[in-house]
């Protein structure tokens, strides 16, 4: 490959299976998100004088001859991809393919699936970033083009002599504000949307107003990944952003991703959606919120969120149960938090939806059962039932590794996913709720459902579920 080529490429290989799902097999005609974090490293190439170039196979299939071609024309200086657990082995097995049939490409890998990195150095990879990835991709540019010796770059592991070697860890960027604006030129934003959400209008994307999280729930890694820290962006370089994709790109619908969204910030919250509003965009969004989120101001605050076009809004509260709740280190004042949280969003004409996961520690017949109860007595819009998959590097998977975790049988769980989708989704309050919205917000949301039956009728516990054991 040529050393000296001003072009790079990051590809995102997509995920098929999604087994803590009813769902089984991802439906990229109803949910498709374009790559934040390829689209701030392709900015960050772009400032180092590399055009980048982004290839979602989500939008278009590609095979590796295919893969091949593409990558002789192009001749980059490098090739980044993205790994998570859920699409390791299709990952790696595209990392062998690029390794053998190009030597000399460099191969650089980041993700959050950190706590396996050996297997794609294994696979062939030159470095993977262990976090935060755009300083460190800098370097990474640097050392491609043989300007930077890769021992030198903090935040990687790589493979020399046979042995695996990890550098000193990166300090977090402590001020946001620093990065530059994501490379959203490189996608074509009308091929994003979620439909889960009757409002939604492409072209879509989603951002981030903030990294990390307060919080150390036992199934999550997120906190181990940012260092427990919770940073926010300012709201001019939220907005910024925000402008940018309204204005040059003709974004209808944002998600934001952040896992909490302006966190215990009620002044973020206020001055982001003033800032919204007054700009009258033709802009509708949604995030994410804790159940103790605003817990003092909700009433405040979601009535501004809602006039600034915010029309959806999810939770996690993953159980009902005290006794589960704390084994996770949650709270078990949440429950009682979150019905009062949806209570408000029902007020306001917000579209809410909530996630329950089965199987977490402690777990029984009778905790499942709470947590379905509770979500027919609450009757959030939405109800999304999980089971518990074990990511690497969370408390629970480490449990498991020692010998210290032990589950409900996989096919009961199944099964019990099952059956709390056909019981919330029968309830002839639910049914009313839904269709209100539907007609409200979207009244030819069912053509496209008709598209989707099988992944429809899977969601909501009325198809047969092929049970898999939990790896």
């Amino acid at each position: 490959m040529n050393n000296i080529s001003k072009k790079c490429v990051f590809i995102y290989v997509g995920q098929t299976d999604m087994d803590y799902m009813l769902a089984k097999k991802r439906d990229y005609g109803i949910k498709r998100e374009p790559q934040i974090g390829s689209a701030y490293l392709a900015a960050v190439a772009r400032e180092r004088g590399v055009e980048p170039e982004i290839l979602d196979f989500t939008v278009q299939s590609h095979n590796k001859e295919w893969l091949a071609d593409y990558v002789a024309a192009l001749a980059p200086l490098f090739v980044g991809l993205y790994a998570a657990a859920a699409i390791k082995d299709n990952l790696v097995e595209f990392i062998e393919f690029l390794h053998q049939r190009f030597p000399d490409l460099k191969i650089f890998v980041g993700g959050p699936d950190v706590y396996d990195f050996a297997a794609y150095l294994n696979a062939g990879a030159d470095a993977y970033c262990l976090g935060e990835g755009e300083r460190t991709m800098a370097e990474l540019i640097d050392y491609a083009a043989g300007k930077k010796r890769r021992n030198d770059i903090k935040g990687i592991a790589y493979k020399e002599g046979g042995q695996i070697i990890s550098t000193p860890p990166r300090e977090l960027i402590e001020n946001l504000d620093e990065l530059p604006v994501p490379a959203w030129d490189k996608f074509d934003l009308n091929n994003y949307y979620d439909y889960h959400v009757f409002d939604m209008r492409p072209p879509h994307t989603s951002i981030m107003a903030s990294r990390g999280c307060p919080f150390c729930c036992a199934y999550c890694v997120s906190h181990k990944i940012w260092q427990g820290k919770y940073r926010l962006r300012s709201v001019g370089h939220v907005m910024r952003e925000i402008d940018y994709l309204v204005r040059e790109l003709g974004v209808k619908t944002i998600t934001f991703q952040d896992d909490i969204w302006s966190w215990q910030n009620d002044g973020w919250a206020k001055e982001i959606c003033r800032e919204i509003k007054n700009r009258k965009y033709d802009l509708t969004w949604r995030c994410i919120l804790h159940p103790m989120s605003f817990l003092k101001s909700q009433k405040e605050i979601l009535p501004r969120m809602r006039e600034a076009g915010c029309t959806s809004i999810n939770t996690g509260l993953q159980s009902a149960s005290s006794k589960i709740l704390r084994n996770i280190k949650r709270s078990p004042a949440e429950p009682e938090a979150l019905a009062k949280l949806i209570e408000v969003m029902k007020q306001e004409d917000i579209l809410n939806s909530t996630a329950f996961i089965f199987g977490l520690p402690g777990e029984t017949e009778e905790t499942i059962e709470e947590s379905i109860r509770y979500s027919l007595k609450v009757k959030p819009t939405f109800t999304a039932f999980y089971v518990l998959s074990l990511l690497p590097g969370s408390d629970i998977w480490q449990a498991k590794e020692e010998g210290n975790y032990q589950s409900l049988p996989r096919e009961l769980l199944d099964k019990k996913c099952k059956e709390a989708s056909r019981r919330f989704f029968t309830n002839p309050a639910v049914v009313f709720n839904i269709l209100k919205f539907m007609l409200k917000r979207n009244p030819a949301w069912p053509l496209l459902a008709l598209r989707h039956l099988d992944y429809v009728f899977d969601l909501s516990g009325l198809s047969k579920v092929k049970s898999k054991s939990i790896k």
